[in-house]
């Protein structure tokens, strides 16, 4: 993890300390892994609804590393921005840069489902999932 971009963040206002929560942390974690098992189910009747469970879990894994150490992003326009943006920082160096770097694809195939009327293929969900799986998996070894 980067310290120095992490703080880098925080003096940005664009991460705030807070105080660390194990248990919210193993919440999102329990909530990532359920988004996942749903998504799955998804893949051939509900590919748009299985996307954004499949982004969710990326985005509450990286929840759940923030509420171990004490931090959350900025409430407001821009949040899983910033998310995306605390997970490169802190991340850097856990193996799952790949992972990381698609998330912000993937938000943006969520949001033109969510607010426009673009259907998410089959195809386009099982790379998300595997990019989610990707960041849980890490994520949850991380916090063991």
């Amino acid at each position: 993890m980067s310290d120095e971009e992490v703080r880098a963040l925080v003096e940005a206002g664009t991460v705030l300390r807070v105080e660390a929560d194990l248990a919210a942390a193993r919440r999102d974690l329990f909530a990532a892994a359920k988004h996942v098992e749903s998504a799955e189910l998804l893949a051939s009747s509900d590919p748009t609804g299985g996307l954004a469970l499949a982004y969710d879990a990326a985005r509450k894994a990286i929840g759940a590393h923030m509420h171990a150490r004490g931090l959350r992003v900025r409430k407001g326009p821009g949040e899983h921005v910033r998310t995306a943006t605390y997970a490169a920082a802190a991340l850097d160096d856990s193996g799952i840069t790949d992972h990381l770097d698609a998330l912000d694809g993937i938000r943006r195939l969520r949001h033109q489902s969510e607010y426009g009327s673009r259907l998410i293929l089959p195809a386009e969900l099982e790379v998300a999932l595997l990019h989610a799986r990707a960041i849980l998996l890490a994520l949850e070894a991380d916090l063991e």
